[in-house]
């Protein structure tokens, strides 16, 4: 379905206004989640109505139509030039929610892939291996359940039935970019079930990124 004059103005403008505020800007602005969509949308769009001026062999609109599309790839070439140049550099370090919320879900897919990479460079340069921590199903990991080594005190053994009353099943509902607590760093992706700290899962669930299992 193609876009009207007016929305194709309205985002070109768009496109302009953020391609400034990321030049002239050092930090990582909020970006909103529809703005790629929105600008394949205008594209797709153009590229249509530049098709009916062809078929229809009108040269002059035909060449008319294609300069914009050229102008607003230019424009975002440059716009995401300098923005994707910030996530880059912003992926080295640890991930926190706040620099999560300013991103679309295409900049949050591109700063987790980067900077797992960086992880896995990381460790690799050192000859470091981690080892895997294996998070047990809701059905194997009753979440009453504490296992408590021999050595532990009372005191020990009472904090860790504490922490672990307070863990809740969940299962995410969309891949997540790395998401930096107290405890670790978490990677997690669509569809895993996992127990997590109750204020973290239930800040996860109100941003709609998991769903509490009740067992």
């Amino acid at each position: 379905m193609s876009l009207t004059q007016a929305q194709v103005d309205k985002f070109t403008e768009e496109l302009k206004s953020m391609l400034r505020v990321e030049t002239k800007s050092r930090k990582i602005k909020k970006l909103d989640h529809g703005f790629y969509k929105g600008l394949v949308e205008v594209l797709t769009s153009l590229r249509f109505e530049a098709d009916g001026y062809l078929h229809s062999n009108d040269i002059t609109n035909y060449i008319k139509v294609n300069e914009r599309i050229k102008n607003i790839e230019s424009d975002f070439k440059a716009f995401f030039e300098k923005r994707f140049e910030k996530i880059a550099v912003l992926s080295i370090y640890d991930i926190g929610l706040d620099l999560i919320e300013l991103l679309t879900p295409e900049e949050r897919d591109f700063l987790t892939k980067l900077h797992v990479g960086m992880q896995d460079e990381f460790n690799r340069i050192l000859q470091k291996t981690e080892e895997k921590k294996t998070e047990m199903a809701p059905e194997t990991a009753p979440a009453n359940e504490v296992i408590v080594p021999q050595h532990e005190s009372k005191s020990q053994i009472k904090e860790d039935a504490t922490r672990a009353q307070n863990m809740v099943p969940v299962r995410i509902t969309e891949d997540q970019p790395p998401i930096a607590q107290p405890d670790r760093n978490y990677y997690l992706r669509s569809n895993d079930i996992i127990y997590l700290n109750e204020s973290f899962a239930n800040l996860l669930i109100k941003r709609g990124s998991a769903v509490r299992i009740n067992i």
